[in-house]
C-alpha cells in the first residue's frame, strides 16, 4: 500500500487531490482504484486512489487508528561521514523511528561540508527522511537539523543522554542499561575515526554518559543504526 504525506486537511467522505509530485509517483507505480494511506499532521487515513483526467484523486473512506510512531523522542546526533554512508544512516534511522537527526562536525571527521553548500545538502537530507517515512508508513517525518559543532550538542540533550565510545567497553554501561523506561533520549555517534580523549571529556561535561556498544569496533554508520535499534526495540516493548 502506498502512502502520501498531505499538505492540506483531509476529510472522510471527501476527495483529496494528490500534489503533482505525488501524482507522478502514483502514475509510476500505476495506481488504479487501489487503497492508499494519506497522512496529515500525524493522522492517517485510508482511501481509494484513482486517476481523473490528468490528476490523481483519493476518495477518503476512513481514519487509520494506528499511530506508527515509537511514543518516545529519540534524537540521533551523528558525526558527518562519507555522503553515501550518511544518507544510509538517515534512511535507516528514519525507518527505525528516530524523531530528530543532528549532523555535526568533530575533529576526526573526514568530511567537512562547505557553508555555501550546506542549505542545498540539508534539503536533500530532508527529502531522504521524508521518502523513508513515506515508505515505512510513519505518521511523522523526523526533523533534520543544520550541521552543528561538537559544542552545540549541549543544546540537544534529552532525559537520557549517551555517547558511544569505543574505549568504553568493559568500564561503562551498555546503551540498553541506561535507556530502559526512557521518555526521550539523545544518542551521540562519532565519525569514522572516533572521538579523541579530549572530545570525549568535553561531551561528558555536557552531560552525556559514555556507553559501550560491545567489544567489536563498529563502523560509524553501523553504530548509528545499532544504537537507534536498541532504543527502538525498548520503546516498542514499552508501548505494549
Amino acid at each position: 500500500m502506498q502512502q502520501f504525506f498531505c499538505e492540506g486537511p483531509i476529510h472522510i467522505g471527501e476527495d483529496y487531490v494528490l500534489s503533482e509530485a505525488h501524482g507522478h509517483h502514483a502514475q509510476v507505480v500505476r495506481l488504479d482504484h487501489e487503497k492508499v494511506r494519506l497522512v496529515y499532521q500525524g493522522e492517517g487515513f485510508f482511501g481509494e486512489c484513482m486517476k481523473k483526467d490528468s490528476q490523481y484523486i483519493v476518495h477518503v473512506e476512513e481514519k487509520d487508528p494506528n499511530m506508527n510512531e515509537l511514543g518516545i523522542r529519540i534524537t540521533l546526533a551523528a558525526a558527518l561521514i562519507r555522503r553515501e554512508k550518511f544518507e544510509l544512516v538517515l534512511q535507516k534511522a528514519t525507518e527505525l523511528g528516530v524523531d530528530r537527526i543532528v549532523p555535526f562536525e568533530s575533529a576526526r571527521c573526514v568530511v567537512h561540508e562547505k557553508k555555501e553548500k550546506s542549505q542545498k545538502l540539508l534539503e536533500r537530507w530532508r527529502d531522504i527522511v521524508a521518502e523513508a517515512s513515506q515508505q515505512c508508513k510513519r505518521n511523522c517525518i523526523p526533523s533534520v537539523e543544520g550541521i552543528a559543532s561538537l559544542k552545540d550538542l549541549a543544546g540537544y540533550r534529552s532525559e537520557i543522554n549517551a555517547a558511544a565510545y569505543e574505549n568504553a567497553y568493559g568500564t561503562s554501561r551498555y546503551l540498553s542499561e541506561i535507556v530502559d523506561g526512557m521518555k526521550s533520549v539523545t544518542i551521540v555517534i562519532g565519525p569514522e575515526g572516533g572521538f579523541s580523549e579530549e572530545e570525549m571529556m568535553m561531551i561528558q561535561k555536557m552531560g552525556y554518559e559514555a556507553v559501550t556498544l560491545g567489544s567489536r569496533i563498529l563502523r560509524a554508520e553501523t553504530a548509528s543504526v545499532y544504537a537507534v535499534s536498541v532504543c527502538a526495540e525498548i520503546a516498542e516493548r514499552m508501548k505494549k
